[in-house]
């Protein structure tokens, strides 16, 4: 009887710990569309610093130390559908974090804490919302001074959620929490960034929409490189079925293509593929849909998308669009109708031959030039600045990124260091830390 006694003394405990320990997650809304985890321990080799860093970036203050953050716990940021964007970490002393406030007030930094209905607010730099309770702390913006009353109501409703109303309960929690990295995501595609949205829906079914697809994610450090590990799914089991039979058509990407690379390109996307099946695939997705019929006015893409049977790569010139496709054909059939092509172009543009098998399309916007190498290989270049022919200079692709890339059904890589933005910049140096380029592959 006492062994039963001292074990239900200790499960008693271990629930009451394990309580306190998870209760600052239940201001996560529910109805997030992203949640990303922050294991801060992990995240880096002074993991207190990286938020610290954070922090201090975003408000545009001078934080020492981050008093009243629980750093033992993991840290959190989310997205709701109305596109608001918050930060959620556990608090581990409300007074101390108090202290903090007030000290940065007393220089004109923020205002000084307030409390109402039990949780304290904080504006910070007329820009960022902190509320806090002595279980979480959760920050919001930027926001606009019109928008603080109603961001602090949003908070308070938020404060006030129990445990089953918060988002442990949604499935995407539920996956997120299943996995283990530094730092991981788990959101609705149609919450990313509307630039890079179209790979993450390569093999999307026509009846699916981006929010129906889930992408899955896992990032860290590896030799200088933030490398994120992912895959794309669905709660929709049908969805999910004809997703994973269309990304079947993505093959192992080799190393064709590693030393093709413009040394000025800001990023790059890799795949491997036999066209005519690829095709078949992107024509059920309604964006892709829309690119090629673009681009269509120009040249026949899809036939030249039928004729790739091998890798490819799509290279990024800058963040205004220009880009540079290769491709390794298994056919080139379809020089055959460049005749066609030049007398069907639309008013104001034209296509002019600049070599052997080479050419190139204009128009008052942008220019666009392709050829077909002896050995089968595509090149093409689009800009939207005074036209060009490809560039006869190539680099090859570092080791470190070769090895990773190579065998995986599809990898993007953005080389933080060449864009030319220093908002961007400035965003992704707190998680970039040391490293210069994210990877991102397809599992």
């Amino acid at each position: 009887m006492k062994y039963l006694y001292r074990f239900l003394v200790v499960a008693s405990l271990l629930l009451l710990f394990s309580c306190s320990n998870d209760d600052y997650l239940n201001v996560l809304p529910r109805e997030s569309v992203a949640i990303a985890s922050i294991d801060v321990q992990r995240f880096s080799s002074s993991g207190d610093e990286a938020i610290i860093s954070l922090l201090n970036d975003a408000w545009g203050v001078s934080i020492k130390e981050a008093k009243g953050i629980d750093l033992s716990s993991k840290a959190y940021v989310y997205e709701t559908p109305d596109g608001t964007l918050g930060f959620v970490a556990r608090v581990n002393d409300a007074d101390e974090l108090t202290d903090l406030f007030t000290s940065l007030s007393e220089s004109g930094k923020c205002t000084k804490p307030e409390e109402r209905r039990g949780n304290m607010f904080v504006t910070v730099n007329d820009s960022w919302l902190v509320g806090y309770s002595d279980d979480a702390m959760i920050v919001i913006g930027p926001i606009t001074l019109m928008q603080r009353n109603a961001t602090e109501q949003k908070m308070q409703r938020m404060f006030a959620n129990k445990e089953n109303q918060g988002a442990k309960e949604s499935r995407l929690f539920q996956r997120l929490d299943s996995l283990e990295s530094p730092v991981a995501l788990v959101a609705q595609v149609s919450a990313l960034p509307e630039q890079i949205v179209l790979p993450f829906t390569i093999g999307a079914p026509k009846e699916a929409d981006a929010s129906q697809i889930i992408l899955t994610a896992t990032m860290g450090q590896e030799d200088g490189i933030m490398v994120i590990r992912g895959n794309t799914s669905s709660f929709n089991k049908n969805i999910d079925k004809k997703l994973k039979e269309n990304e079947q058509v993505l093959q192992p990407i080799t190393d064709d293509m590693f030393g093709s690379l413009s040394p000025s390109d800001i990023g790059f996307l890799f795949m491997n593929a036999n066209g005519e099946e690829l095709l078949k695939v992107l024509q059920q997705n309604v964006a892709f849909q829309a690119l090629l019929a673009g681009a269509n006015t120009a040249v026949d893409m899809d036939n030249i998308i039928r004729s790739v049977k091998g890798d490819m790569v799509f290279s990024l010139s800058d963040i205004r669009g220009d880009f540079d496709f290769r491709a390794r054909l298994g056919k080139k059939d379809f020089l055959k109708d460049i005749g066609y092509w030049k007398s069907s172009c639309p008013s104001g543009s034209s296509i002019t031959d600049t070599g052997k098998d080479a050419y190139i399309y204009k128009n008052a916007d942008m220019s666009y030039s392709f050829a077909v190498t002896p050995d089968n290989l595509f090149v093409s270049s689009l800009r939207h600045s005074e036209g060009k022919a490809v560039e006869d200079i190539a680099i090859q692709l570092p080791k470190a990124l070769s090895d990773r890339i190579k065998g995986s059904r599809l990898a993007m890589m953005i080389d933080v260091s060449k864009i030319d933005n220093k908002t961007i910049s400035d965003i992704l140096k707190p998680v970039m830390g040391n490293a210069d380029k994210i990877l991102y592959i397809k599992e």
